[in-house]
């Protein structure tokens, strides 16, 4: 069973934008623009939010979501600000799509990350202890990356939806269930 720990979606307003002034002209609780540190501008709708990070070409990525809902939600509330502004019309289709599905699942069982690395095949693995303590799996049947840790607890990143999410994960666990064996 794995569970959403994070939903990323982006879209793209089809206008170049002054970032400074669009961050001063929002009426919400949380903006912050420092072309020193970071080139685009982060929007907050909500104290604590998802985070809103939009660019002068006019894209923008949505990240903190616990579900689909609330990015879609996200995104919705925000283009009624631009659309309040002015920025934008009300009929434009700013081509929004989630990215990327962050999840979180557990094995259930430690596991010996050493032999999983070899069992796993090493062309689809990276595991450098030294460097990061856990094992980076590609599998090759799923556009995702499984990151395990010794404690069975596992992360999956890359995914474009929950399904793939949870098959790489059901699939990783047998991988491991036949190493087992």
């Amino acid at each position: 069973m794995v569970s959403i720990a994070n939903v990323v979606g982006s879209g793209s307003l089809n206008v170049e934008l002054d970032v400074e002034q669009l961050g001063a002209d929002l009426d919400v609780p949380y903006t912050e623009y420092d072309p020193e540190n970071y080139h685009g501008l982060y929007v907050r709708l909500v104290e604590g939010g998802p985070l809103i990070t939009v660019y002068r070409s006019g894209k923008y990525i949505i990240s903190g979501c616990s579900t689909f809902e609330e990015l879609e939600d996200t995104n919705e509330k925000f283009l009624e600000h631009l659309i309040e502004f002015g920025i934008i019309d009300s009929d434009l289709d700013p081509g929004f799509t989630v990215q990327n599905v962050v999840c979180t699942a557990d094995l259930g069982h430690s596991v010996n990350l050493n032999a999983l690395a070899i069992g796993l095949g090493l062309e689809a693995v990276e595991y450098e202890p030294e460097q990061f303590p856990g094992l980076v799996y590609r599998p090759p049947e799923f556009p995702t990356v499984l990151l395990l840790f010794a404690n069975g607890k596992v992360v999956v990143t890359g995914s474009p939806d929950i399904q793939t999410a949870e098959d790489a994960f059901s699939n990783l666990e047998s991988q491991i269930d036949d190493l087992l064996e």
